[in-house]
């Protein structure tokens, strides 16, 4: 049994959250155990999920509450815990002595790279330049969701793996039942839908996304958005919503465990993020085989289809609904999770690629 100590886990639903939940789903429980480092107040995302498939949940106080206190719970945590791989996600290099206090205790460390990007957070960007000279790189494993991921975490210049996220692509095929059924609760038969899943934070771009959708409505009046997810910006995009008038044509859903259904029953997915890693949600519309119009911050890894188009965050608003009105729509929905599976992006293939990434550092 190999037990993997996991880092990264917060009280957000986004990217690394459901990366997790979907490998420790899905990874063999017979050779592989999972635990996590809890530096949340509050329980973490699926906290009750992982619970119930046997994972302990390890406290440990948060740097932002002592320095100290955090160095000597980690360490504490390793001289305790018979834990063969930290496996630490990151989105910066502002902290990383999780993977100081796994070296000096003998664990193997994987660092995955999550994100291409960073908050304006002066402290955050500052820790991460320092942080990215004291790395010590010939000691860990070092992988990315993407090309950009690994070149923002690790630099252009340095030997890193390509581990491509999965989905479980049966979960997001277009279904037309779901679609016309959820349509009608929503009173969206006759709509243009447009769609984002993405937490309110800044990365996600919700204010140009929301002028983009402004301009549309101008052009498409019976044009309807649905945003799915939550987050720290969450009111502000909501006051800017009524400000420009559109608190009829606007829905925030929330958090939702439907995301399969509600990507059938969008007609266009808009996703015009500042930075990306690999965004799942953008594969997950792919597959629904919905017509995407995406920022070309984001790699072009993630375009698997002919109608998912990346578009510059340079253009006006009035360029970026254009796009959308002249997307081909024509496409068999179907053909959007045929794509995906010929790509090799389905969940199958990307755990037997996590379990002999694991095995491997034990070899």
């Amino acid at each position: 049994m190999i037990r993997i100590l996991h880092y990264g886990l917060s009280t957000n639903r986004g990217g690394i959250e459901t990366y997790l939940h979907k490998i420790w789903t899905h990874v063999d429980k017979s050779n592989f155990h999972f635990d996590f480092i809890d530096t949340n107040i509050e329980d973490p995302c699926y906290y009750d999920e992982f619970t119930k498939m046997g994972s302990n949940f390890y406290k440990v106080i948060p740097r932002g509450k002592s320095i100290l206190q955090n160095k000597k719970d980690l360490d504490n945590l390793f001289k305790r815990g018979s834990f063969d791989i930290l496996h630490c996600h990151l989105n910066t290099l502002s902290y990383i002595e999780p993977i100081n206090a796994a070296l000096r205790h003998d664990c193997k460390v994987v660092l995955h790279s999550r994100s291409a990007g960073a908050s304006k957070s002066i402290i955050t960007n500052s820790m991460h330049y320092i942080n990215s000279f004291r790395l010590p790189r010939d000691k860990v494993k070092m992988i990315a969701v993407s090309e950009l991921a690994g070149e923002w975490l690790f630099g252009k210049n340095t030997e890193f793996e390509i581990l491509n996220n999965g989905i479980e692509i049966n979960k997001f095929k277009f279904n037309k039942e779901k679609r016309l059924k959820l349509r009608k609760e929503m009173n969206l038969n006759d709509k243009f839908v447009i769609g984002n899943v993405g937490a309110f934070l800044y990365a996600k771009n919700h204010k140009f996304l929301i002028k983009i959708f402004h301009k549309l409505v101008q052009k498409k009046t019976e044009s309807v958005l649905l945003l799915v997810g939550t987050g720290t910006l969450k009111e502000e995009i909501q006051r800017i919503v009524i400000e420009m008038g559109l608190h009829e044509k606007v829905i925030f859903l929330g958090r939702r465990s439907d995301v399969p259904d509600l990507l059938s029953a969008m007609d266009c997915f808009l996703f015009p993020s500042v930075y990306e890693g690999f965004p799942n949600a953008v594969l997950e519309a792919q597959t629904s085989g919905l017509p995407c119009l995406i920022s070309d911050a984001i790699t072009n890894e993630v375009v698997l289809t002919e109608n998912c188009i990346r578009l510059s965050l340079n253009l006006t608003v009035e360029e970026w609904a254009n796009q959308i009105l002249n997307l081909n729509k024509s496409n068999p929905r179907k053909q959007g999770s045929i794509a995906v599976e010929q790509a090799g992006y389905s969940v199958e293939e990307e755990i037997k690629k996590v379990e002999e990434l694991y095995s491997s550092l034990l070899l």
